[in-house]
């Protein structure tokens, strides 16, 4: 039986029996009412799902039992454990709590004797995988006969099957999910998603669009699928949903389906939309940036900051100003909050525009290969866990063409970031650079680098001393005693381009005592502290 075409399955009525016994009573009325809803209107009019808050399966909230949640993440409890007050949370999550120095319950607000993490809650989690592993049976069976069974009613079995499958992977964990999702991709899922996608109604756009991002979390060679075939004016339309939920997933859609290997891909992405259209998405997303959670606003900017280079439009320097002000902001505010911390390190990667075919964000390694310390990069490069179990091996080619695309992008994005006497991106990165993450810091230095490399190309020296002023600080002190020897290459080769405009090559060589000698311990490793070295021995000496 094929789950996602024309089907021979003929909906016996043992069958159609076996499965009203599986289903839940509310996914059976609600079919029931929307077949007799549409006879009486002859299927004159579009289907529209029941508002946010009915009781059917595409509102998977609503049937998930509420001890099954989390209330501090609101999600399904795969850890559970239970407090002194009788309240159970994740366990990841009172951990986070009690990590804060908080010492009450967070429901109750009552005070605890024991602060300790208790033992997991093994009744509920067992209650919980069994009603788990019932939900998507159950649901599965039901997913298989709407969207398998070419009779009936078409577009209402599609709708259904959408919503089903949505509730088949509410109730699984994200190791779960991903198998899931691999089987049914295997099955034709991702063509059936999209032609949905393409074809129907808004809120079926909506529970699509939440698919398709986790298709391509499964799955990454999705992405370029999905990027070629979604229809991408809808797509933005979603950003002027009322529901910032909504919003909040066409943008994260969106920033995955930017990432793509080479530029004239991501070009054309948006190729066949008229500027109008990309001019209103655009300012729909300046205003999601205005409203989102501020941990958020980061990636928003970067993806206005994408669009605005893509698509070569005319967007008012209020636009850049707010999205590089927002990128600034967020920076900062990641010294303090370590889930905007993992955020602002992701979108600064994005920002770079280097990926692997996958949608892998390849800029750290880019610029380490460009700094002579990564070898075979444009050739082959093997990625490597902390367990050294090699995960996944990308083949790029760097063609002339394409590098060229890449080096016009960074030059463009260092423009908008730093051009017209802005300094806030730029000092936001030296704050980075001293709040003592090694994985902030490390990320941080190679957005430097390739800032730095472009700024020559700028050719207005106030701005290339500018940054230059605000960040040299932070450098030497990274060459000097950064944790990890890929520190102190990185901020190597941003002195080395500082060193290549004329105007900071003279402030430079008036401080070489400060980093000439732990920039000589480099001179092995890379031919950037190699030449960085001997300019400045040649006027050191």
């Amino acid at each position: 039986m094929e789950i996602f075409g024309n089907s021979d399955l003929k909906a016996t009525t043992p069958f159609k029996n076996m499965l009203d016994s599986f289903a839940p009573a509310n996914l059976t009325e609600f079919i029931s009412n929307r077949i007799t809803k549409a006879a009486l209107e002859q299927e004159t009019e579009e289907v529209v799902l029941p508002a946010q808050g009915s009781d059917y399966v595409g509102r998977p909230s609503t049937n998930i039992p509420r001890e099954f949640i989390c209330p501090l993440t609101g999600l399904l409890f795969e850890d559970p454990v239970t407090l002194e007050t009788g309240q159970t949370f994740e366990r990841a999550s009172i951990t986070n709590w009690f990590s804060k120095g908080n010492q009450t319950c967070p429901v109750t607000r009552k005070s605890l004797e024991c602060q300790s993490v208790p033992h997991t809650n093994l009744i509920l989690k067992r209650v919980i995988n069994n009603w788990k592993s019932e939900h998507w049976r159950h649901l599965l069976a039901y997913f298989s006969n709407v969207s398998g069974n070419s009779g009936g009613h078409g577009w209402l079995k599609n709708e259904i099957a959408v919503s089903v499958l949505e509730q088949l992977l509410i109730a699984l964990n994200q190791d779960e999910k991903r198998a899931t999702l691999e089987q049914l991709l295997s099955l034709g899922s991702l063509r059936f998603l999209i032609q949905r996608f393409n074809c129907g109604n808004t809120r079926e756009k909506i529970c699509v669009s939440r698919l398709l991002r986790s298709c391509i979390e499964a799955d990454t060679n999705c992405r370029n699928i999905v990027a070629r075939n979604v229809n991408k004016l809808w797509l933005l339309n979603l950003l002027q949903n009322k529901e910032l939920e909504s919003r909040r997933n066409a943008i994260l859609i969106l920033t995955e389906l930017i990432c793509l290997n080479r530029r004239k891909d991501a070009k054309f992405f948006l190729k066949g939309l008229h500027k109008d259209n990309i001019v209103k998405a655009m300012h729909d997303m300046l205003t999601y940036l205005q409203d989102c959670p501020c941990e958020q606003r980061i990636m928003v900017a970067v993806l206005l900051l994408h669009f605005d280079l893509l698509a070569d439009t005319e967007m008012p320097n209020t636009y850049r100003d707010d999205a590089v002000d927002a990128m600034s902001v967020a920076l900062e505010s990641s010294l303090s909050d370590e889930r905007s911390k993992e955020i602002c390190c992701k979108a600064l990667l994005i920002l770079g525009g280097h990926f692997s075919f996958s949608g892998k964000i390849m800029t750290e390694d880019w610029i380490l290969k460009q700094a002579g310390f990564l070898e075979g990069f444009g050739v082959e490069y093997l990625d490597v866990e902390e367990n050294n179990v090699p995960v996944d091996e990308t083949v790029i080619t760097m063609e002339d063409d394409e590098e060229e695309a890449r080096e016009k992008w960074l030059l463009n994005a260092s423009a908008l970031l730093i051009g017209s006497g802005k300094k806030c991106f730029v000092e936001a990165l030296s704050k980075c650079l001293g709040s003592g993450n090694s994985e902030m810091v490390r990320i941080c230095l190679t957005t430097v680098a390739w800032l730095s490399s472009a700024l020559a190309s700028l050719k207005d020296s106030e701005f290339e001393l500018s940054a230059f002023l605000a960040i040299i600080t932070q450098l030497i002190e990274c060459l000097q005693h950064g944790d990890l020897v890929e520190h102190k290459v990185l901020a190597s080769l941003s002195l080395l381009n500082f060193s290549k405009i004329q105007e900071c090559r003279v402030l430079l060589m008036m401080i070489t005592e400060d980093f000439v000698g732990p920039l000589e311990s480099l001179v092995e490793v890379t031919w950037t502290a190699k030449e960085l070295y001997a300019i400045i021995s040649s006027s050191y000496n």
